[in-house]
């Protein structure tokens, strides 16, 4: 979230009329009562329609590559490092050589960047094109140096971030490019040289993006894709990735509350290990070194994982009441008046509102976000929060406990492909 005490980006101000808050809302389709059927009788492969992908366009006018790399960082996602610092970095990594790794680095930075200036364009898609070619190039080069490495890196980041940007989101290509930049990180030990400034905000920015697609995967339909991620979180010392590395390891272990396993003492332990660790980072106080947006993002990620933890552990002891507080003080704080770009957080809480008026209070803070010029579509993330929504709606008076892991499951896999919460 970003709030008045941050920088923010460009905002279009187009007048928009957000919704009362003793608005009722009744959402509930044909098809949100056979997903809530298809769910009560433990159906976990909900059938969804691929929308056709839209036609191309082509840009209003040819922009030159120079004034193009200036849109490079608009829409990056990042979380401890700020999004202009993350395109120097990148600019420099793209200037260091001349080798294919260097201008397959180039390539990407103005295929995202034509994508967010443009849309969805020919010139885009060329760009994106060579990029690939040059990646496939340099890695039948032989051994990458580390140089060559941190460069295939962000490479394949800004590619992951190219399909991201997509309006419809429709494509998942996404996760291959951000498992490929995982790959060449373990491969090449780069994270071993993460001392070093660059190095740092690269592999923070990887390992940001790596814990919210395991967090994608664990609740995707397709299940099998799961058993394809990663399992290693990367190591790094910092007091944003803990919380990324509590969240990975969170969506590691948890077991269906319907497996016996899930019953057991050491299960019970690490569950409990766990939510005392975030407890501890909650109570630790925000680096004074971090930016503003990133210091907020890191309390909201402090407790989203939290809440998170508490609920898919649906453990046979109940959740603690300072949920319920912390819960309460973000909708009588942020979600009142700040914008969300970060997805995760964002989708957690809304679940946690369970009143028409804290319903209407996310709607809003999506309608504010959204008039931020920065940000990518967020149709994947309010399709899921309504989905969620609704099967909370059609539970609500029955006599059968929520599986809170299988709910979000529901929300997500309503996207016609993955969606990334980062």
């Amino acid at each position: 979230m970003v709030c008045a005490t941050a920088k923010q980006a460009p905002v279009s101000f187009q007048e928009t009329n957000e919704i009362p808050s003793r608005l009722f809302l009744i959402n509930t389709s044909f098809r949100d009562v056979e997903l809530h059927n298809y769910f009560s009788s433990q159906y976990r492969q909900a059938q969804v329609a691929i929308s056709p992908s839209k036609p191309l366009k082509q840009p209003a006018i040819h922009t030159n590559q120079n004034e193009l790399l200036q849109y490079s960082h608009l829409s990056l996602v990042t979380f401890s490092t700020t999004t202009a610092g993350i395109r120097d970095t990148l600019m420099r990594m793209a200037m260091i050589n001349n080798s294919a790794s260097a201008s397959a680095l180039l390539h990407a930075m103005l295929a995202y960047s034509s994508l967010h200036h443009h849309g969805l364009s020919e010139t885009s898609l060329k760009f994106k094109v060579q990029a690939l070619h040059l990646l496939y190039t340099s890695a039948e080069d032989g051994e990458l140096s580390l140089v060559n490495a941190s460069q295939h890196v962000a490479a394949s980041m800004l590619l992951g971030s190219f399909e991201t940007l997509r309006p419809s989101e429709s494509s998942g290509e996404w996760l291959w490019h951000i498992w490929g930049a995982v790959d060449v990180i373990q491969a090449t030990q780069l994270s071993d040289h993460s001392s070093e400034n660059e190095t740092y905000v690269l592999i923070d920015w990887v390992n940001y993006h790596h814990t919210l697609s395991r967090f994608s995967t664990q609740h995707w339909r397709h299940k099998s894709l799961a058993s394809k991620a990663s399992k290693k979180p990367m190591q790094l010392f910092h007091p944003t990735s803990s919380i990324m590395s509590l969240l990975f390891e969170a969506c590691n272990i948890y077991m269906d509350p319907q497996d016996p396993q899930s019953q057991s003492p050491e299960y019970r332990n690490s569950l409990r290990r766990l939510e005392a660790q975030v407890d501890d980072l909650i109570a630790s106080p925000v680096p004074n070194d971090l930016n503003p947006e990133s210091a907020f993002a890191l309390e909201l990620y402090r407790v989203a994982t939290r809440i998170y933890i508490a609920r898919a552990s649906q453990c046979p002891w109940e959740a603690p009441a300072v949920l319920d507080s912390l819960v309460d003080a973000l909708f009588n704080g942020p979600v009142a008046s700040c914008t969300c770009i970060h997805f995760f957080p964002l989708l957690i809480l809304a679940c946690e509102s369970r009143r028409d008026d804290q319903r209407v209070a996310i709607l809003n803070l999506i309608d504010r976000t959204q008039r931020d010029a920065r940000i990518r579509s967020m149709k994947a993330v309010t399709n899921a929060i309504q989905a969620v929504w609704v099967q909370q709606d059609l539970h609500a008076d029955s006599e059968v406990l929520v599986n809170y892991m299988d709910l979000l499951s529901i929300g997500i896999s309503s996207s016609s492909s993955i969606p990334s919460f980062a």
